[in-house]
């Protein structure tokens, strides 16, 4: 069952949407979005969790 993450769960004003087989690929996929979209190099701790809190199963 694929995971997904929505940039707008975590409260950010952003339609991107993340999906796939494992949260480490879930992560990978955010980290990337961020830096380019968001101009996060490094995503804070507080960030991070807020992230691995609401990713779920499609």
């Amino acid at each position: 069952m694929a995971k997904v993450l929505r940039c707008s769960d975590i409260g950010m004003d952003c339609d991107f949407v993340a999906r796939a087989e494992t949260e480490e690929e879930i992560l990978q996929q955010a980290a990337e979005h961020a830096a380019a979209t968001h101009g996060m190099e490094e995503i804070p701790a507080n960030v991070l969790a807020k992230v691995r809190a609401v990713i779920h199963d499609e």
